[in-house]
């Protein structure tokens, strides 16, 4: 049998605006024309592994196919991460954030979301600087209810980040090298350059998949704190109002939403800006 070749797998526009509409329909991922390209090479070689010979009859197979459209989702997210990214956002959870709620809460009970986690290392460094802050406040880990939830709308991902295996590369090179020790075990061995988030960090982290289009996330609690970084630039004008009234919902008050670098915040009557991409409900 021939093998397929890459100008078997052509798209017109007509059919790019079937997968477009799909995908906004179904993630809140908005995808133009000049995405035409990006969605070509995402989803081409899903094709090749399905059998598939061109993707319009890819279209109505995910149509119809639950398990499917995951995958085609997962293929066309994109994630892009590493351990404290954006580091001054864990600086200010660190030194603003979180001592203020351990002065101010009488029950010990803290709750994080991470919105969009990809892979898992933004929940965990986020595990890190709560344990980090614990012990320089010289309370016990154990006296707290802590509870991070990560979700993402790729099963993919996360499945990585529930191992919490990553290449050392994904550390920061100017980590120190005492936090690094406390919270991070290296490879040796077949593992050499790897690393394992110790068990304390990802005993913290709770880990669902969830499509932002949909309603409210599934815990019980309020947040203290939501991260959705990088994650809105890929919806338009209503999708991100739909996203950030969901975080205005399910904010404690005086709660903090931490943005990615290129956002700006829609709705600016529901929340104050009070750092650099970070705002407290109102």
């Amino acid at each position: 049998m021939e093998a397929l070749k890459s100008s078997d797998f052509e798209i017109s526009d007509e059919v790019f605006f079937l997968f477009s509409e799909l995908i906004y329909r179904t993630s809140g991922i908005k995808l133009t024309l000049v995405k035409k390209g990006l969605l070509i090479a995402r989803l081409l070689r899903r094709l090749r592994s399905l059998g598939i010979k061109g993707f319009y009859d890819y279209y109505h197979r995910v149509k119809s196919d639950a398990v499917e459209l995951v995958e085609m989702l997962n293929c066309i997210s994109t994630h892009t991460t590493t351990f404290f990214r954006e580091n001054h956002h864990f600086e200010y959870l660190r030194n603003i954030v979180i001592p203020e709620l351990l002065k101010k809460k009488r029950e010990r009970r803290l709750r994080i979301w991470s919105a969009g986690c990809s892979t898992g290392e933004e929940p965990y460094s986020i595990a890190v600087a709560l344990l980090e802050t614990l012990r320089l406040h010289t309370f016990q880990p154990e006296s707290w209810d802590i509870r991070i939830l990560a979700t993402d709308i790729s099963t993919k991902v996360l499945e990585t980040a529930e191992t919490g295996v990553y290449d050392e590369e994904q550390l920061p090179e100017d980590l120190a090298a005492d936090l690094a020790k406390r919270y991070f075990s290296r490879g040796t061995g077949e593992y050499t350059g790897r690393i394992r988030v110790k068990k304390p960090v990802r005993d913290l982290v709770v880990f669902r998949r969830l499509n932002l289009r949909d309603g409210q996330p599934p815990f019980r609690r309020n947040f203290d704190a939501v991260f959705c970084r990088n994650v809105m630039i890929y919806f338009d004008e209503g999708m991100k109002r739909h996203v950030l009234s969901l975080f205005h919902r399910t904010l404690l008050p005086a709660g903090h939403l931490f943005l990615g670098h290129s956002e700006t915040i829609i709705g600016k009557e529901e929340f104050k800006p009070v750092y650099i991409t970070v705002y407290r409900k109102l």
